[in-house]
């Protein structure tokens, strides 16, 4: 029960990261492509949305590979601080789980985007 609890903790501290993360990427995205399309905010919305749906799939396939590494790799330097953020996530899930959120905020988008054509 106790591990239970933990993984919903990392969890939550997963989600809080990925939509601050999403956030930073659409203020950045989003000011940027406003500037170069003259305030045509249907195309900023095309733009920020294929800026996370091209980030998040990139960062789910830095962690997959992270794991598929050879099991054979060196204790972190900073193993002691990282436990003391997250109690069950090692930084390769966490590093999947926050793309996994940037994935679902480009969803959202996309399907605002869709549905209010």
């Amino acid at each position: 029960m106790k591990k239970l609890i933990g993984a919903l903790k990392d969890f939550i501290k997963c989600i809080i990261i990925g939509s601050l993360i999403s956030l930073i990427i659409i203020l950045v995205v989003g000011i940027i492509s406003l500037l170069v399309s003259k305030f045509n905010w249907q195309q900023e919305l095309q733009v920020v949305r294929s800026a996370l749906l091209i980030i998040g799939p990139l960062g789910m396939i830095l962690g997959a590979l992270l794991i598929l590494k050879k099991r054979d790799e060196k204790e972190l330097l900073f193993i002691d601080q990282w436990k003391k953020k997250y109690n069950v996530f090692s930084y390769k899930i966490v590093l999947i789980v926050v793309s996994l959120i940037i994935v679902l905020y480009g969803g959202a988008i996309d399907w605002f985007i869709i549905s209010f054509k």
